[in-house]
Formats: C-alpha cells, structure tokens, sequence
C-alpha cells in the first residue's frame, strides 16, 4: 500500500495536481479496485505501465480518446470501469468536449 503522504507529495510535485482537489484523488487511489490498484502500485513505483483490458477499454484506447488524460487519470478510469461499467462507458463514449462539465 503507497503511504497517502508520499502519494498526495508526488500528485502535487511530480504531477501538478491542484491542492484543492489533491486529496479526493489521493481518496480514490486509496479504494481503487484490487485489480487496478495492483497495476496503479506498480506504475507509480516503478515507472513501468501495466496494462490491462477492463470493459472492453485499454491504456492506449483510455489515452487516444482523451488526449489530455495521464496516467493517473486512465488508472482512475480503469477503477470507475471496473466499478460503474456502465456509467463509465457511456460517459466515454460521448464525443470529447473540452467545456463538458466533469462529474
């Protein structure tokens, strides 16, 4: 398990994540599903990007329909299929609009 302080230190300095929104994310990390959170774990250790297929989706087809995604986004997008498949499916099958409101 990745210590919250050395994952919230490294959104913020590695990542530019904002620190007002840092700590929801560090909160999702935190309960990702097993599966994703093994291969999250790795990557953030080791640099090393697993991939994985969840609902039909994976990394190279999380990072072409949403250009802008990193890494830690596509991680979060596996967990959100995993969890919610078809919530999360339809959410990223709409065509991209940069003025689209996130939930």
């Amino acid at each position: 398990m990745i210590d919250k302080k050395i994952l919230r230190d490294r959104l913020i300095n590695d990542f530019d994540y904002p620190i007002k929104t840092v700590d929801m994310v560090v909160d999702k990390i935190s309960v990702m599903s097993p599966q994703v959170y093994a291969a999250f774990e790795e990557w953030f250790n080791t640099g090393k990007i697993v991939d994985m297929e969840i609902e039909g989706y994976n990394f190279a087809m999380l990072k072409a329909k949403e250009a802008k995604m990193n890494t830690i986004a596509i991680y979060l997008s596996f967990d959100w299929l995993a969890k919610e498949p078809m919530k999360a499916k339809a959410a990223l099958e709409r065509p991209y609009n940069p003025l689209r409101r996130r939930a």
